[in-house]
Formats: structure tokens, C-alpha cells, sequence
């Protein structure tokens, strides 16, 4: 994304297109979790893929950054979806106190794909081929999404034979049916909770110069805005027949810690990630292959960690120790950005602090979800999961919202107290290009001036993040321990 916004010279801009994303596919999982209900597996699965293969296309195609930012909104939506079929998939054919390893074997493809993925965008990024790589992966996605399709269709079949499934013939579509879908999905407590929290979050992440043409009195009510349709969200889903958000599932201990921690874990991970590839880039001189390396540690040490963290769950019958243990971890991990996210800091102390994040992270995270599942029966599986990525996908949107606003109100400032003889113009597109800041060769004046400048924006959101990532014991300490093996939940079958 980085190289892609600064051909726009918008590089500014990465928090606010991530905060749409992440809002309305966290508020589209629920949806597609009964779209995928009604319709089938198979069906969901197909039309998930299309969608993301569309916003892929798309991207290919833009000309411009507000066309990027739409293709960016489709394909989260899409992938999301295609992500939680998968989940669903993975939980419907396993036990309880297996699933942690299943769902370790389920992300065994980050092995592979951390280290292919850098060196193709290397390839890419070179004579602005980037539009390819996004056309190339649309066309990825969809052959390699075949084989399973494959398998769910013939799973289909099967249960029809078998009697498992009835056909049932297809009703027209009427108003009377468009209605009752609205209801069903909750059309008004989406858009309430969807346009509540990108009017709060949004406005956050947008650039200095921007919020100035805005008017701060036009700002205030924005954010006014949305605090209302929030309040409005939670009135209404209190009074509608059929609410977005089972609230009788947030009751639970469990799903209510888990909700929490993985709003704190995300807020607190993504304060900072936004600009972390380009920060390896600007700042420690990485090349586009080796900062893909770096930014994919946890990706690939969660894939690795998660087999550990499954056996130790499977040995012991529980989960919530692991979570206590894991707590100091992630956040002394948090602790360390602070001290080693600095220039002159070796880049093997900074691939520290990715490891034990990465442990303390992942652990918190797979634990997350058992925490969940243990208390939710097979029936609410599907709700309940949905409502936990809601929560991880509204968590990733406030910390690129105060990443975002931490960028924007320390790097523009910084350079221009380091700059003084360049021009606001000049100042700006240093700002919003990645590929100006790189033009500039290492040792230069305005190369060091650019590297304290992003020295000082990491390390505010650093801060950030570790103080909100101690909030993290208090959600944990709210669950219920449990043995998995005394869960009543049984396994499903895959249609």
C-alpha cells in the first residue's frame, strides 16, 4: 500500500483507507455469516472470492487514490468473508480442544508466503509494474479457490442424497422479500454502526492541511455526528426484533473478555503497524524484499508458534494460563519498541521486539478465540466467532486511526523544524511520498532530517500502543477457565 498511495503523493492517507476497510468488513462479517447460512457454504464461498477478486481488479485499474480506497473497501470485505468461511470450515470439523492445532494447520500457507510474497512485490514495485501485481493476484485468488469450491459442491451433493439437505425451490424476489432480508441482516443497525464509527475515526487520521479546510466547528460535528449514530445504534439494536449483535452472547465472562482483548490487542498492534514497512525503509535503509521480511514476522512466527500453543492447550485441557503467561510477554514486547525503535538501534534488536510480540500476540490471540468457543454452543459458534472478528476488525480501525493522527500531527511538524530552508510545497511532498523520501541517499542532510522525523513519529506510537496494551490483563483476568474436553459442543458437518 505504501508504494501504491504515493503514486498519488497520499501517502498520508494509509490509516483512513484502512479504517474504512477494516469498519465495514467487520461490520459485513455478521451479515455474510447468515448470507452464507441461508444461501450455503459453497454459494458463500464463490461469491466472497468474486469480491475480492473484483477489489483486486480494481486496484489494477485506478487511476486515481479515491478509486484505490474503493477497491481497497471491496476486496476487505471480500477476503473477510473468504477468511471466515474458512474458520467456519476449520471449527465445524474439529473438537474443541483440537482446534487450536487445526486452525494452526490452516495458516501453515504464511510459511511459504511470507518469503515469496517480498521478492514478487520487489519485482512489482520496480517501473511502476505494481498494477500488475494486483491483477495477478485477482486471478491467483480465484484458480487457486477452485479446488475447494470443488469440494464443497460435491459435499453438497452428498448431504442431498443423503437427505441432509432439501431442495427447495428458489422464491422470486419481490419487495416483501428485499424487506424481510433488510430485517433480517439488520440493514439500519449496520449503517448506524458503520457510519458512527468511520464519522468518530475517520476525521482522526486525515492530514493537518485536510482538517484545516474542513473547519474545526465542521469537525466537531462530524465527530458529534457519529457519537450520535452510535448511541442511536445501541437504542435501536435494544428495540429491533432481529438486532446486528446478539447482546445476550456478550454476557458471557468469556465473550465479553474476548471482545475486549481483541479490541485492545488490535488498537494496540495496528497504533503503529501502519507505517512500519516504511518506516524499515526510510529509517534502517531495508530494501523493499527485506522490510517484507521484517513486517511478515509475525505472519510467519504465529503460524510457527501456533502448533506449540495448540499442543500445550491439547496437553493441558485449558487455555487460560496460557493467556497469563503470554500477558508479560506482549507487552514487555511493546515496552521494547520504545527503547530499540530508534536509528541507531541494530535491525536485530528491532527483530526482537517482533519476536516476543509475535509469541505474546499470537498466544493471546488463538486463545482469544478458545476462550469464545468454549462457551458458545455449535448453534452460536457462528455468531459468536463473527462478533470476535467485529470486535478485531473495529480494533484494527481505532489504531490506524491514532496512528494516523499521531503521523500527522508530529511528522509534517518535525520536518519543518529540521527543514527550515525547503518550501511548504517541497515539506508536503517529502510528507506524502515514500518514494521522495527514499530518493534522498542515506547521509544526506534531508535523509537524516527525514529519518528523526520518523524516529519521533514511531516512537509516540510506540508509547501509545504499550499503554493501551496493559489494559490487556484486565480482559484476560474477566474469563472463565474451563476443561475443553467437558465442552458439550459437538462437531458439525461441512455442507
Amino acid at each position: 500500500m505504501p508504494y501504491v498511495v504515493s503514486e498519488f503523493s497520499s501517502h498520508s492517507l494509509i490509516p483512513t483507507i484502512a479504517i474504512l476497510s477494516n469498519i465495514l468488513s467487520g461490520v459485513l462479517k455478521l451479515p455474510v455469516a447468515k448470507i452464507i447460512d441461508s444461501w450455503g457454504r459453497p454459494q458463500g464461498f464463490a461469491s466472497t472470492t468474486l469480491l475480492a477478486a473484483l477489489g483486486l481488479l480494481l486496484m489494477s485499474a485506478c487511476r486515481d487514490v479515491q478509486t484505490y480506497a474503493a477497491a481497497q473497501v471491496i476486496y476487505s470485505v471480500g477476503i473477510s468473508g473468504f477468511a471466515y468461511i474458512l474458520d467456519i470450515i476449520v471449527a465445524d470439523t474439529s473438537s474443541l480442544k483440537n482446534r487450536s492445532l487445526a486452525f494452526a494447520v490452516g495458516s501453515t500457507p504464511y510459511l511459504f508466503t511470507t518469503f515469496i510474497g517480498p521478492v514478487i512485490a520487489s519485482y512489482f514495485t520496480d517501473d511502476g509494474r505494481w498494477r500488475w501485481a494486483f491483477a495477478a493476484s485477482s486471478i491467483c485468488l480465484v484458480l487457486l479457490s477452485l479446488p475447494l469450491f470443488y469440494i464443497l459442491i460435491l459435499n453438497m451433493r452428498k448431504a442431498k442424497k443423503l437427505g441432509f439437505l432439501s431442495s427447495t425451490k428458489a422464491e422470486p424476489w419481490t419487495l416483501a422479500k428485499v424487506h424481510r432480508y433488510l430485517v433480517d441482516f439488520d440493514a439500519v443497525g449496520m449503517l448506524l454502526l458503520s457510519a458512527g464509527m468511520a464519522l468518530i475515526l475517520v476525521p482522526f487520521s486525515l492530514p493537518s492541511k485536510s482538517l484545516s479546510s474542513i473547519g474545526f466547528d465542521k469537525y466537531k460535528a462530524t465527530l458529534l455526528l457519529g457519537i450520535a449514530f452510535v448511541i442511536a445504534f445501541g437504542f435501536h439494536e435494544r428495540r429491533t426484533d432481529k438486532p446486528f449483535i446478539a447482546f445476550s452472547l456478550l454476557c458471557s465472562r468469556n465473550v465479553a473478555g474476548a471482545c475486549l482483548l481483541s479490541v485492545i490487542i488490535f488498537v494496540a498492534y495496528f497504533a503503529w503497524d501502519g507505517y512500519y514497512t516504511s518506516y524499515l525503509q526510510v529509517v534502517h535503509g531495508l530494501s523493499i524484499t527485506q522490510a517484507g521480511y521484517v513486517g511478515q514476522i509475525y505472519s510467519i512466527g504465529s503460524s510457527i508458534w501456533g502448533f506449540v500453543v495448540g499442543y500445550l492447550i491439547r496437553r493441558s485441557d485449558r487455555f487460560k494460563w496460557l493467556a497469563v503467561a503470554a500477558l508479560p510477554v506482549h507487552i514487555i514486547g511493546g515496552a521494547l519498541m520504545i527503547v530499540f525503535r530508534k536509528p541507531d538501534t541494530h535491525i536485530v534488536l528491532v527483530i526482537m521486539c517482533q519476536i516476543l510480540l509475535t509469541i505474546g500476540g499470537s498466544t493471546l490471540v488463538v486463545c482469544d478465540q478458545i476462550a469464545v468457543m468454549a462457551v458458545a454452543s455449535h448453534a452460536e459458534l457462528a455468531s459468536t466467532m463473527a462478533i470476535l472478528s467485529l470486535a478485531q476488525y473495529l480494533g484494527t480501525a481505532m489504531g490506524s486511526s491514532l496512528s494516523g493522527m499521531i503521523w500527522n500531527a508530529t511528522l509534517p511538524g518535525s520536518l519543518e523544524q529540521l527543514l527550515p530552508d525547503l518550501s511548504p510545497a517541497e515539506l508536503g511532498h517529502i510528507a506524502a511520498s515514500l518514494k521522495t523520501q527514499l530518493s534522498y541517499p542515506v547521509g544526506s542532510p534531508t535523509r537524516t532530517a527525514i529519518v528523526a522525523a520518523y524516529a519521533k513519529s514511531q516512537a509516540r506510537m510506540c508509547i501509545v500502543g504499550t499503554l493501551i496494551s496493559l489494559l490487556e490483563i484486565g480482559a484476560v483476568l474477566i474469563w472463565r477457565d474451563s476443561r475443553l474436553s467437558q465442552s458439550k459442543q459437538v462437531r458439525g458437518t461441512v455442507l
